[in-house]
């Protein structure tokens, strides 16, 4: 019986201590599945941005990517006497009372097709600021040796200060160009007809 009663005592529940309020429990919090894959999804996300900025610092994907300067500058054509790709042959300016209109036309002198060529004109007034415009030239793809021509038509408020002209393609590369509008003519600068001043350094002309 003593034993009986011994084996009952132990098995009867305990009363909660002082320092324990009745129906605390401790448990251990297992972290979700849900938790534990954001978790991974960050640490995968900062491997990749660190991975990816040392690629982009370090310049070795240049060669994979149509989009870096370097690399559109490798894809315009080789021209045979190692000079510029295309020669300005014509740059005309008739301006109106409230319109001032640009033509031109440029040859290419490289050895194959520049596709998508475009000029930049830049026109400078003395009333309003500097207004940039990306003209396509036509054709749309000029071959090896032929030539191409381009027409910008721009509202006019006050006297025009200057012309800015440049040359690129559509993919981002810069084209250089040599003025060779009086070639063909005989005529030196000094003979032109006076026009407002064409800049062909990509810098602003001076007054």
């Amino acid at each position: 019986m003593e034993n009986e009663n011994r084996n009952t005592n132990d098995e009867a529940p305990q009363p909660p201590s002082e320092g324990e309020p009745e129906g605390f429990r401790v448990e251990m919090v297992v972290p979700s599945r849900k938790r534990t894959w954001i978790l991974a999804g960050v640490v995968i996300a900062a491997v990749l941005f660190l991975v990816g900025s040392v690629i982009s610092s370090s310049g070795v994907m240049d060669a994979w990517l149509p989009w870096t300067q370097e690399y559109a500058q490798r894809k315009v054509p080789p021209v045979p006497d190692g000079g510029e790709p295309i020669a300005l042959l014509e740059f005309n300016q008739e301006r109106g009372e409230n319109t001032i209109t640009v033509t031109g036309k440029v040859l290419n002198r490289t050895e194959g097709n520049l596709d998508n060529l475009i000029a930049t004109l830049t026109l400078i007034t003395s009333l309003e600021l500097p207004v940039e415009e990306d003209v396509p030239l036509t054709p749309q793809s000029l071959e090896a040796g032929l030539e191409g021509t381009f027409e910008w038509v721009r509202p006019l408020s006050g006297e025009a200060g200057g012309i800015k002209l440049k040359f690129k393609l559509a993919s981002g590369a810069v084209i250089q160009h040599r003025d060779s509008r009086y070639e063909q003519t005989g005529e030196t600068p000094g003979e032109a007809p006076e026009e407002a001043p064409v800049d062909l350094t990509g810098e602003a002309p001076t007054r």
